[in-house]
């Protein structure tokens, strides 16, 4: 059984459609323990179908286990500030993770606070969602106001659940991948329409498919061929099939190294961000492609001043901040790279910035959660890494202590390598194995001093 974490959602009234003033309201209760910024926005929806099949389908990844079938109660997470509201989650299985971008122009309506929150997603609520019409005068409110002034005998709705680490983890990882996503097409909502009712249902795990571009359209083919982006479970690809009627294109984007993809739904105003791991039962919490970076991270003062200077915003520019701060763009980078692992910072690929937003979840032993780093550490406190002699700069050599066996380890600017069997079976692909994360930690250390 995985491990988890008792977790309970607390709202102050369940999130819901109902009419207020002779026209429906969509309120989305939010969940905040402190009650300190429980009223985010209050406006008119200016295309609430759409907005209603947007939060529909996010609700659907959330609730959904995508290799093995598992109960999950998981209420997506919002960010608010003054230029969008984003609404993100992984599915139960965090084999997929789905972002939905609102911009204020999607709405006639005032931002009242920052902040990150829990949003309750209720079934009825839910079913609400699809019956949604434009040509209704739809209101929509995050949290609610009389929430700060209530007591007594203000009845809440709470949902107790074992909130699974690997979730947790997975917001950490999921950074990791965006910075590395490239754009391989961009194809009209219609010709994207065509291509997913293709896609089977389910498909052999072990079993890729590839979405190769033809000209303005995209076809399936069976065999890899440059620019082709592999798809492993074609049945969470269909995951936005609803969305793109109503749609103007669709973006998709790789990771060429690792396989994993993301399936952009763009809208005159707003959109929907789809990403999936490479393999159908690969979730993003157990990747490890976020170690390298806490193995090495900036030092603390640099954190120190990146996580000052955020203030909630849509895009971080880290050239602005590297100026105001005195530092190198790289250092602000890195130090957002922690903050993100830390659930400080999400990224978005389009924008290819980060976004500041604070997980409602304590990451701040996020660490502790990383079995492969921490066995890492203990290798360089037990003295188990040496350095051995090259002749060549560019390369480093390392012997590191195995279980009854020594591992070599080769680092150098753009590869690494070891003997271990963790390293032979995923070739990095999974993130670094212990006896590299070992050596990349001594390395560091030697590099401080010679400094």
């Amino acid at each position: 059984m995985s491990a988890a974490i008792d977790f309970t959602y607390q709202y102050a009234f369940p999130s819901g459609v109902a009419a207020a003033s002779g026209r429906p309201q969509l309120s989305l209760a939010t969940c905040n323990a402190d009650q300190q910024r429980p009223y985010f926005f209050d406006g008119r929806v200016r295309q609430p179908r759409i907005l209603g099949e947007m939060l529909y389908t996010l609700s659907d990844v959330v609730r959904t286990h995508f290799f093995l079938p598992r109960p999950a109660i998981l209420d997506p997470v919002l960010t608010s500030n003054e230029e969008m509201l984003r609404l993100e989650g992984f599915s139960g299985c965090c084999g997929v993770y789905a972002r939905v971008d609102l911009p204020t122009e999607a709405f006639d309506g005032e931002c009242h606070g920052r902040g990150t929150t829990n949003v309750d997603f209720n079934q009825p609520m839910r079913n609400a969602l699809l019956r949604l019409r434009d040509e209704e005068d739809v209101q929509f409110a995050v949290g609610a106001d009389e929430v700060v002034l209530s007591k007594g005998n203000e009845k809440t709705v709470e949902k107790k659940v074992k909130l699974p680490l690997r979730w947790i983890k997975g917001f950490s990882e999921v950074q990791a991948y965006q910075p590395r996503l490239q754009l391989m097409m961009e194809v009209s909502a219609v010709e994207a329409l065509r291509f997913v009712r293709t896609l089977p249902k389910a498909a052999k795990p072990r079993m890729p498919s590839y979405a190769v571009s033809a000209a303005r359209s995209i076809r399936l083919s069976q065999r890899p061929q440059k620019g082709a982006v592999p798809i492993l479970g074609t049945h969470r690809v269909k995951v936005i099939e609803p969305l793109l009627p109503r749609a103007q294109s669709v973006r998709i984007w790789c990771d060429e190294e690792s396989g994993a993809s993301a399936w952009e739904v763009r809208y005159a105003v707003g959109s929907f961000f789809l990403m999936i791991s490479p393999e159908v039962f690969r979730g993003f919490s157990g990747e490890g492609q976020i170690l390298a970076t806490l193995a090495k991270p900036p030092e603390d003062a640099v954190i120190a001043k990146v996580r000052a200077g955020l203030r909630w915003q849509s895009r971080v520019d880290a050239d602005v901040m590297a100026g105001s701060f005195g530092l190198d763009t790289a250092e602000v980078e890195a130090a957002l790279a922690v903050l993100g692992s830390r659930g400080m910072a999400g990224f978005d690929a389009e924008a290819q910035r980060y976004f500041h937003r604070e997980l409602p979840f304590d990451l701040d032993k996020v660490e502790e959660m990383q079995p492969r780093l921490g066995n890492a550490r203990k290798l360089v406190d037990g003295g188990l890494v040496r350095r051995l002699p090259d002749d060549d700069r560019a390369v480093a050599t390392f012997e590191v202590q195995g279980t009854g066996t020594l591992h070599r380890v080769r680092i150098c600017e753009d590869h690494q390598s070891c003997t271990c069997p963790w390293f032979s079976k995923y070739q990095g692909q999974r993130g670094p194995c212990k006896h590299i994360l070992a050596a990349s930690i001594v390395a560091e250390d030697a590099e401080a001093v010679a400094g």
